[in-house]
């Protein structure tokens, strides 16, 4: 079967036609900073047009004569031009955003879709200005924490940055940053993510017939682009919330011609506490955590263009101390780096290319030292995953209603989990060496869209070879996605996605911790792969939108620790002897209600959606909830605006979630016991001691309450005469102090006792743009 597949995709004709063809091509730019604007439309007055790739370009070939084309994007005012198309022609937009707007109409909804195959449902365009004005907890704004808005994606627990896509894990998630993937999103266990809003240009995320050009994971994608530097003047915002303080600065090198941005977060509650310890003369304890971007790019030629960019962020828990004498230190610190080298080349006015080099890795080191006279100690576990790869895609624009995208990736990955270092005053010991692995993996893919009268078409095929250390895997993963779009704003759409994922991502929480540890596939351990088929429709009038779409997914060789089973573990049993290989299903019913137009806009969703896995060896090889299997989520995110003139803005905003509660696992069978004397010392038996032993023959055998919440947000901005800005944000979370359970454990009577995070919550932020 797969052999015709391939045949079908890669044997696709090439119309030729008799009447003779032209090329206007380009590039769709911010007016003010000539930053280059992603899925900007442009077309002629029969409709006729194209969506501008991910670096701002465009091709359309049309017949010759005479036209008038617009180019349009959300937020931005419409711009046309008449031309006399009698040759390849180039031409380049400037579009003016909003701000420099006061009686204009701006654009809403581009009349090109950016992805005309599939629904707003399966792919999502996120809004960062919407992102920054929406109601979030401690003044943070957050890109994960907003898209959990949208339907079929719910968080891993309340207020956490970490997300789950139509009853996926939060590890099938691919998040790429720059096109570089990005292994730990987390700051502070979870409850923020890594993202600096104030850096981020563009986000969108795929759930749903993603295109061939992207792979790893089973459940989504989400791409996100950082601003690439205002060419024409200099530009700053800092921001400050009770969580963090905010620097984005960015300026042309040369106007026109080369830009750079620079970007910096950092907490600053342990400043002012590590100062209070220090004078007070008592042991240092303190946390922390910062995020650094930068990215350059260089226009050498109207055809060519280099981008360099770098990401780095940290976490770091720490305690000092001295006491007789002796000085202890503990540091927990995990954290990212990204950098990507990438080259743009438009080889042609119909062909453009894009060649990139990255390096991604993801480090989590605990150490703990002790200084004294009888010598020193050291205690150190530490884990990395390393990637390493080089990229290439072509965009073909074949004709205007045909266009070819290829391309490749070859890649060098490693992996070190739980690496131990044990040193005291006369011996040291190295433990799990052996758990290092190397990996490659070589994938190549091909894209077919078409646009045949009311049908729009994307038929693509990724082929994918993993090799480690005993294995070579391959896999074939063909895609198909159909639109069909009537002229009243209905159109209907189905589509097939097959995923393959080569890691694995061992956790014993749902919080994102930083002990989450990636590990490669194995000779034993299979990679994960998915099926997944969508079929909805949508209806746009005028400045509303309706859609609905539903889901089946089937999932294969999902892992899973053994009950009872950790990784972190010095012992001599291997991670693979300790995980299970199963099965997962998930399907459910998407819904969403849009108004992207006027004084009051947002969004109202629901999900119903069921998720489930099986494994042979737990619940006797019975199908069984998955910890994530929530039926019912309601979601709105809305903002009223009360005014807006060329000096002054006023919103008001609101959240609302409601969710069916998470699975756990709670203790079937409690007896008592005593501890084996080979596993545990007993020369200092503490009479204290727990003597009692749980097990879990059904997991995620507890379901826990409703979880709802209701957010608001007030945001006032005024722009002075030099064009500096004061923007002031109030937002209150959990505005009726509604206590959502976070986890669940039993005491030691045997009673189940619930524990919650986040009260009301009220908070302010401050951001002033120069």
């Amino acid at each position: 079967m797969c052999k015709y597949i391939v045949c079908l995709i890669l044997c696709i004709p090439l119309v030729a036609y008799a009447q003779k063809k032209v090329t206007v091509s380009g590039y769709i730019e911010d007016a003010s900073s000539k930053e280059r604007l992603i899925g900007a439309s442009i077309s002629t007055t029969s409709m006729q047009g194209v969506a501008s790739n991910k670096y701002g370009f465009f091709s359309l070939t049309l017949n010759e004569g005479n036209y008038v084309l617009t180019s349009s994007y959300v937020g931005y005012r419409a711009v046309s031009k008449r031309i006399n198309l009698a040759s390849d022609t180039t031409i380049n937009f400037l579009l003016p955003n909003d701000l420099e707007l006061e009686e204009i109409k701006v654009v809403g909804e581009s009349g090109i879709d950016k992805t005309p195959q599939l629904s707003a449902l399966s792919h999502l365009h996120l809004n960062m200005q919407e992102i920054d004005r929406a109601p979030v907890v401690f003044g943070e704004r957050d890109l994960l924490k907003t898209l959990q808005f949208q339907p079929g994606i719910k968080s891993g627990a309340e207020n956490t940055a970490g997300f789950n896509v139509r009853g996926g894990s939060a590890d099938q998630n691919l998040i790429l940053l720059d096109g570089v993937p990005v292994y730990n999103v987390n700051h502070l266990f979870g409850f923020f993510s890594v993202f600096n809003s104030d850096a981020i240009k563009n986000a969108s995320l795929y759930k749903g017939g993603i295109p061939a050009r992207y792979g790893g994971r089973l459940s989504s994608v989400l791409d996100i682009s950082m601003k690439e530097g205002n060419m024409k003047k200099s530009h700053g915002v800092f921001s400050i919330s009770p969580i963090s303080a905010r620097v984005t600065y960015e300026a042309p090198i040369k106007k026109d011609t080369a830009a750079y941005v620079v970007s910096f977060r950092r907490t600053m509650l342990d400043i002012p506490l590590v100062l209070f310890q220090k004078i007070a003369n008592q042991p240092t304890i303190g946390y922390m955590f910062y995020d650094f971007n930068a990215k350059a790019n260089w226009l050498i030629n109207p055809t060519n263009r280099i981008y360099l960019s770098i990401y780095s962020g940290r976490d770091n828990q720490y305690t000092r101390n001295k006491q007789d004498g002796t000085k202890s230190k503990y540091n927990y610190k995990w954290g990212n780096i990204t950098s990507v080298l990438r080259w743009n080349k438009q080889i042609s006015s119909k062909v453009f290319s894009n060649i990139s080099a990255y390096y991604s890795i993801y480090r989590l080191n605990n150490l703990i030292t002790s200084e004294s006279e009888k010598g020193d100690t050291k205690f150190q576990a530490k884990s990395d995953i390393q990637d390493l790869s080089l990229n290439g895609d072509f965009d073909w624009y074949v004709s205007s209603t045909y266009t070819l995208r290829f391309g490749g990736k070859a890649s060098r990955m490693f992996f070190a989990p739980n690496i131990t270092q044990i040193v005291d005053y006369s011996s040291e010991t190295n433990l799990n060496e052996e758990q290092r692995k190397e990996s490659s993996n070589f994938e190549v893919f091909i894209e077919n869209d078409f646009k045949l009268n009311k049908f729009n078409l994307n038929i693509g095929l990724r082929s994918s070879l993993y090799d480690t250390e005993k294995k070579t895997y391959y896999n074939l993963e063909p895609r198909f996605a159909i639109k069909y779009r009537t002229v009243n704003g209905f159109s209907s759409n189905v589509a097939f996605t097959r995923m393959s994922q080569f890691i694995h991502l061992l956790s014993n929480s749902s919080f994102g911790m930083p002990t989450d540890l990636w590990v490669a596939s194995t000779h034993k351990v299979k990679p994960q792969t998915s099926n997944q088929i969508s079929i909805g429709a949508e209806q746009r009038l005028n400045n509303y939108s309706f859609g609905i779409e539903a889901y089946y997914k089937r999932m294969e060789d999902v892992i899973r620790f053994k009950e009872g089973a950790a990784f972190l573990s010095t012992q001599e049993t291997n991670w693979e002897e300790n995980i299970l290989a199963g099965k997962g299903k998930a399907y459910g019913i998407e819904f969403a209600a849009k108004k992207t137009t006027g004084k009051l806009t947002g969004m109202l969703s629901y999900t119903l959606a069921w998720s489930e896995r099986q494994f042979d060896k737990i619940n006797q090889g019975r199908w069984f909830p998955h910890k994530y299997d929530r039926r019912h989520d309601i979601s709105i995110l809305s903002e009223y605006s009360i005014l807006k003139t060329k000096k002054r803005e006023k919103s008001f905003s609101f959240g609302f979630t409601l969710q069916s509660g998470n699975n756990m696992s709670m203790s079937d069978i409690e007896y008592e016991g005593m501890y084996p004397l080979n596993l545990y010392r007993v020369d200092h038996a503490n009479p204290d001691w727990p003597k009692s032993r749980q097990t879990y023959d059904t997991p995620n055998n507890f379901k826990m309450p409703l979880l709802h919440h209701l957010d608001l947000g007030y945001t006032t901005k005024r722009i002075t005469d030099k064009g500096k800005a004061h923007t002031w944000s109030f937002s209150v979370y959990n505005v009726y102090n509604r206590m959502n359970p976070w986890y669940y454990y039993k005491s030691s009577s045997g009673a189940v006792k619930q524990v919650s995070m986040f009260p009301v919550v009220p908070s302010v932020g401050y951001k002033y743009t120069f």
